[in-house]
């Protein structure tokens, strides 16, 4: 019954490895509202014409991780501000890092000179927003992560909302004073792009499985065999720290440190380094719970913990 079950996991295990599919992870910048322009009257001259508050409609498109406005203000009917946040969000979008380097911080704003507040509404709390209703005992509910109050100019990021349509509600917070508002709005999309598998990497993979299973059987020694196998084909960083943590158990710990660093190295190139990452601290916690002694298992650890 053991040798039946035996064989039974090494064949899921290769089934799971050959149909696994990388995908490389393609993200855009997509502009939502192109540098919009909007004047404002104060709030006790709207009543004479004009209008103190509106609303800007966000059609979040599919895919969207997060999504951003930046606005600034001036005095008066007139003026104008080149705000560019679809072209410095492209660009922090070819940096090798990803979206993980855009941060609020590094996106530039026109300085404003006028206070403006902007609330993140969805349809039935824009309209009563647009009613006033908070001058009159009411009140409107929004969100406060797209929430900016008595604030001249802002670069505003939004994560926790990613899809529908939303509204932002754009007030004058002045009694007496006119302001021109500049505002642009860009979306974040993220899709998942399949990457055809060479003859020789899907062989070195089928390598990889047998490898683990050997792994899992504790028989070290023809571990590192396959593993060197599926390196010969296709070099593979889960494939070598799965080596590297076989020579540990085997007691090899200056050869499996190095073979870990070689690893390390190979995987921050290669598709999806985080999930490997990950992936490689879950095996080597397994292998300490094995083996609580295992020499240089929790160096090795604390390195790839530093790469996440």
């Amino acid at each position: 019954m053991k040798r039946k079950l035996v064989i039974t996991l090494f064949f899921i295990s290769i089934i799971q490895l050959g149909y696994s599919q990388d995908f490389e992870i393609i993200r855009e910048s997509k502009k939502l509202i192109d540098s919009r322009d909007i004047y404002l009257n104060g709030g006790m001259r709207a009543g004479f014409g004009g209008k103190s508050r509106t609303s800007i409609k966000i059609d979040l498109p599919p895919n969207t991780v997060e999504w951003y406005y930046s606005f600034t203000t001036t005095e008066g009917e007139n003026g104008t501000a080149n705000l560019n946040l679809a072209m410095q969000l492209s660009r922090m979008l070819v940096d090798p890092s990803g979206l993980s380097s855009i941060a609020t911080s590094r996106i530039k704003v026109p300085e404003g000179v006028a206070a403006a507040d902007i609330y993140l509404l969805d349809q039935k709390n824009m309209h009563l927003f647009l009613q006033k209703v908070d001058l009159n005992n009411g009140t409107f509910l929004h969100y406060p992560e797209g929430m900016v109050q008595n604030t001249k100019q802002a670069i505003v990021k939004v994560d926790d909302i990613k899809s529908g349509t939303w509204y932002l509600g754009v007030k004058n917070p002045s009694a007496m004073n006119g302001i021109h508002i500049n505002i642009e709005v860009v979306a974040i999309t993220e899709t998942r792009k399949p990457i055809a598998k060479t003859e020789k990497q899907q062989k070195a993979e089928l390598y990889g499985g047998l490898a683990k299973t050997q792994f899992e059987n504790e028989a070290y020694d023809i571990c590192v065999e396959y593993c060197d196998k599926a390196i010969s084909e296709y070099e593979l960083g889960s494939v070598l720290a799965t080596k590297g943590l076989a020579q540990l158990m085997l007691g090899k710990e200056i050869e499996g440190t190095e073979t870990y660093i070689n690893a390390i190295t190979l995987v921050k190139k290669q598709p999806n380094p985080n999930r490997i990452f990950r992936e490689m601290i879950h095996d080597i916690d397994k292998a300490i719970k094995t083996n609580p002694d295992l020499k240089g298992a929790v160096e090795i650890k604390k390195l790839i913990t530093a790469q996440l």
